[in-house]
């Protein structure tokens, strides 16, 4: 049993996260920033605790005491498009940053899992096809300022890293979907740039944590035809 803190605990990748973990005997704390999710939050699972706290308001301190004795740090947060530009800043790279250099300090943490997204990079995948190419040039001119956000985040988390204070895991999935888990994916240097159930990702996510696979990794992820445990 591991102790976790997941932020951005209402979100629909967060949740089922969260449940998985507490599922398998592990204590979660859920930060969410607004107290009507706590019931929802709290109701995934007797080991799932909600903590209302701002990502945006957050100070080393106040982060550092949501750090105590905790040992895996999940960050699935964000501003999901919502206060423009500044605010998509503020969370998606600024408080992650913020998070991300607590985690190193904190003594107990030894992992730190990155929810990211395919599109959180500085070019397109040198393993991408031609139509992957204009897709992500498209998405780039429409949400530009979300791939530039994330992908600082990321670039951060992967210096960090580097220190070998904490494992980082860089989790990079393709489009979202709500669709059911399919249980089959494709984890790496995916081909193309698709699509991927948000149960998937999780399901992913707490393996990668289980697992022993080492730090400094940026694993792109979208629906696939290998099953999850064969390509975790």
């Amino acid at each position: 049993m591991v102790n976790v803190l997941v932020l951005g605990g209402h979100g629909k990748i967060a949740q089922v996260i969260s449940r998985i973990l507490g599922q398998k005997g592990h204590q979660v704390t859920s930060v969410i920033r607004d107290p009507s999710q706590s019931a929802v939050v709290g109701s995934l699972h007797k080991n799932v605790t909600p903590l209302v706290s701002s990502l945006e308001e957050s100070t080393p301190s106040s982060i550092q005491k949501e750090m105590e004795n905790i040992n895996w740090v999940v960050w699935s947060a964000g501003a999901g498009g919502k206060g423009g530009p500044q605010r998509t800043k503020a969370v998606d790279e600024i408080a992650a940053k913020k998070y991300i250099d607590a985690a190193a300090e904190a003594p107990s943490v030894d992992t730190f899992l990155m929810v990211s997204a395919s599109v959180a990079r500085r070019a397109p995948a040198s393993w991408w096809g031609e139509r992957d190419v204009e897709t992500y040039k498209d998405i780039l001119a429409t949400i530009g300022e979300y791939c530039e956000a994330k992908t600082v985040a990321d670039e951060h988390l992967y210096e960090v890293g580097r220190n070998l204070v904490i494992r980082d895991i860089c989790l990079r999935p393709g489009r979202l979907s709500d669709n059911s888990a399919t249980g089959l994916v494709c984890l790496g240097k995916c081909k193309t740039a698709g699509e991927v159930t948000r149960e998937d990702v999780a399901d992913v996510a707490v393996r990668l944590l289980e697992s022993d696979v080492v730090g400094g990794l940026w694993i792109d992820m979208i629906g696939g035809d290998k099953k999850v445990e064969q390509e975790v």
